[in-house]
């Protein structure tokens, strides 16, 4: 049975979207089967980072019965597949939410993991993205306003009975102005799992509609999306490894042979 995380957040703003692509990613590419989902059916941007503007098989289609599911699975040219969103004023208000848990039955032996980016907040289509899922991993920025607002989203978790997997602190540009990792631990009373420091690279890749996982592997924001993913998986994260040494003396270690 497939692992089904939603990935939340408390607000807007910050950077939801593009850490559930470049973790999906990162997953993805460890040979792992990972499928995201654009759970934002209100305003999805999932396709439009990836360079897809105008798809007419979506999620939305599906939930209608105008599309077959697989149909509306795109693989990018990075690997990482996609279920995107995209839907128009008059579909989001007689759209049934709770087709999202029949969706998901019908994914069964689609994937190992399936990721779901819910909308920002804690509306209805968040909490039907927390409905269909097992897990949860919630998104803030080292802001009081940005945790405060986590902090609604991870009362709502804990309504719903979901494991809460941890707590991803974005762009984090180390000034004295920002929270401490510390200190969110504390507010929100979960685990910081991952770091992601603030890069201009992400910038850059969004017109060249690729994760900076893919783009940039070696960017300081990538290394931060790889720890979590690895965290996710969990698997050790084994930065800058070195086959013909490190790697060894990893092996060795494990076996009980090394230091």
């Amino acid at each position: 049975m497939a692992r089904k995380i939603t990935i939340a957040s408390g607000k807007g703003g910050v950077g939801k979207t593009t850490s559930a692509i470049n973790i999906a990613h990162a997953m993805n590419k460890r040979n792992n089967k990972t499928l995201l989902i654009d759970g934002n059916l209100s305003t999805p941007n999932v396709h439009i980072y990836l360079g897809w503007p105008i798809l007419k098989r979506t999620l939305v289609s599906v939930m209608k019965h105008e599309s077959d599911l697989k149909d509306a699975i795109y693989k990018h040219s990075s690997g990482l597949r996609i279920l995107p969103s995209i839907s128009s004023a008059g579909e989001m208000r007689t759209l049934k939410v709770d087709r999202l848990a029949e969706v998901m039955d019908e994914l069964e032996g689609e994937a190992d993991v399936i990721l779901l980016d819910s909308a920002a907040g804690i509306g209805r289509e968040t909490l039907g993205a927390m409905q269909v899922s097992d897990e949860v991993l919630i998104v803030t920025n080292p802001e009081m306003a940005a945790v405060l607002d986590a902090q609604k989203t991870v009362q709502l978790a804990h309504e719903l009975g979901k494991t809460i997997l941890g707590v991803v602190l974005n762009k984090v540009k180390y000034g004295k102005h920002e929270m401490k990792m510390e200190e969110v631990e504390k507010l929100l009373d979960i685990p910081v799992i991952g770091v992601i420091p603030f890069d201009e690279n992400i910038s850059k890749v969004s017109s060249g509609k690729h994760p900076v996982t893919h783009a940039y592997p070696r960017a300081k924001s990538s290394k931060g999306f790889d720890r979590v993913a690895e965290a996710l998986l969990g698997r050790k994260y084994l930065e800058g490894v070195k086959r013909r040494k490190s790697l060894k003396d990893y092996v060795l270690k494990m076996i009980g042979l090394g230091k």
